[in-house]
């Protein structure tokens, strides 16, 4: 009996399952920013504008959200062929939060969302590969058995 390696089938399963596995983390980090301007107390100034009270983030907080602006403009975007994720804010002011200017001091939301969930990256995307054999063992998954031929 002889054991044949089948390399394509190998990397094209853990190909797909980091492609996955990219995807849930990406999508992680997003959600995580999110959260971070949704979720997380603030402890800036309150003020009002007409008859809505807002309480704004203070120096080195995560942004607190006003119109919903920020939140709503974050976004994955993925370049599968070099499994690239990323997540980006499109709002003009985005930058200007995350990394401050001369006038105010930042109120950084992606890098402490992407801090957060880098040991959750690594498994979301461990997990995938594995999930991508199937289930079956690793010779199962690497190795087609073949019977020698007739001598």
């Amino acid at each position: 009996m002889t054991v044949q390696l089948n390399t394509q089938s190998i990397l094209a399963r853990a190909r797909a399952g980091a492609a996955r596995g990219l995807v849930r983390a990406t999508e992680g980090v997003r959600n995580e920013a999110i959260s971070l301007i949704l979720d997380t107390p603030k402890t800036g100034r309150i003020y009002r504008r007409r008859s809505v009270e807002h309480q704004a983030s203070a120096p080195g907080e995560s942004p607190a959200s006003d119109t919903g602006r920020l939140v709503n403009s974050i976004r994955t975007g993925y370049d599968m062929n070099a499994l690239v994720g990323t997540v980006t804010a499109s709002t003009a002011y985005a930058a200007a939060l995350e990394y401050g200017t001369a006038r105010m001091a930042a109120r950084p939301y992606l890098r402490p969302a992407l801090a957060r969930r880098r040991d959750a990256i690594e498994a979301e995307v461990a997990a995938a590969v594995r999930a991508a054999r199937g289930g079956a063992g690793a010779c199962a998954w690497l190795c087609r058995p073949r019977a020698a031929p007739p001598s």
